[in-house]
């Protein structure tokens, strides 16, 4: 690891190694926002992402992670979703550390390889 990179977030490193390994990157998810377990604002963030039809990959400074994937809505639950995001947006000052899911999202527990756990 070079000197630099040691003092990166797990996230920043996490993408810096997908962009680096074909494998890797395959594991996740287009369009996958990642944010640091640490990070003080990592729940909005999340939220932000999640709510917005994004996947999120939480990763962790041990390297673990959680991908959350929300279900893609369409029609009259698309649109309440979308409700939902603008009235957060007035609520996101309170905690920026809460992270809130969308309905139906997908949580998936992974290893620092991002190989999913098994439950």
């Amino acid at each position: 690891m070079r000197r630099n990179e040691s003092k990166l977030d797990p996230a920043t490193k996490r993408v810096i190694a997908s962009i680096h390994d074909e494998e890797l990157a395959a594991r996740y998810p287009d369009k996958a926002h990642f944010i640091s377990a640490g990070d003080p604002n990592q729940g909005a963030m999340a939220t932000a992402a999640l709510f917005s039809g994004e996947p999120v990959v939480i990763v962790y400074p041990d390297g673990h992670e959680l991908l959350v994937r929300p279900e893609h809505a369409a029609g009259l639950v698309g649109l309440l979703l979308l409700l939902a995001a603008f009235a957060w947006r007035f609520r996101r000052g309170r905690d920026k550390t809460v992270l809130q899911l969308p309905p139906r999202a997908q949580i998936e527990a992974r290893d620092a390889s991002g190989q999913p756990i098994a439950a």
